[in-house]
This record gives structure tokens, C-alpha cells and sequence, in this order.
């Protein structure tokens, strides 16, 4: 396995990671924003590998599926660990 081709995956999962969780949460932030926003970096990180992993074993010649299944993991482990760590903002009182 090319160690390039990791690489991506893990900033493809980074970079979408990111973007869901700024477009969350820039209207209100939730306290202690740097754990959550860690946490979900790192399960964008995962689950981008991961979805690459997958999908390289099935069409290990041409690169775009190990791309899009990165960036599709790497949205779906974040969403699951941003919602399951209560990312969500809360109502006002």
C-alpha cells in the first residue's frame, strides 16, 4: 500500500470532517469545542482510512473509489461521533 495514497485518505477525512462540523456548529458553538472538534478530527481521520481500505480492496487499480469511500467514511464516522457526543447545539432557555 502506498503510503501517498494513506496520506490522502486521512486529509480527505480531515478536510470533510472539518467542514461538517464548522457548518454545524459556526452559528452557536457548543462549550468545550476543542475536545469535540479533536474527537471528530480524529474520527474523520479513521474513517476515511477505513472507507479507503474498503474500497481499494474491491478496484485496487484505479484510485477514485479508494477517494470517494474515504471521503464518505470519514463523513459518516465523524456524523455518528459528533452526534453520539451531543454536537448538536441546544435550545435557548
Amino acid at each position: 500500500m502506498d503510503t501517498y495514497v494513506i496520506a490522502l485518505w486521512v486529509l480527505l477525512g480531515f478536510a470533510l470532517s472539518t467542514w461538517f462540523m464548522m457548518h454545524i456548529w459556526l452559528p452557536d458553538p457548543p462549550p468545550n469545542v476543542l475536545a469535540k472538534y479533536i474527537t471528530i478530527l480524529v474520527a474523520g481521520a479513521v474513517g476515511g482510512v477505513i472507507g479507503g481500505f474498503l474500497a481499494h480492496g474491491r478496484a485496487s487499480s484505479d484510485p477514485m473509489p479508494g477517494i470517494i469511500a474515504a471521503a464518505a467514511g470519514g463523513l459518516f464516522l465523524s456524523g455518528a461521533v459528533g452526534f453520539l457526543t451531543g454536537a448538536g447545539r441546544k435550545a435557548a432557555h
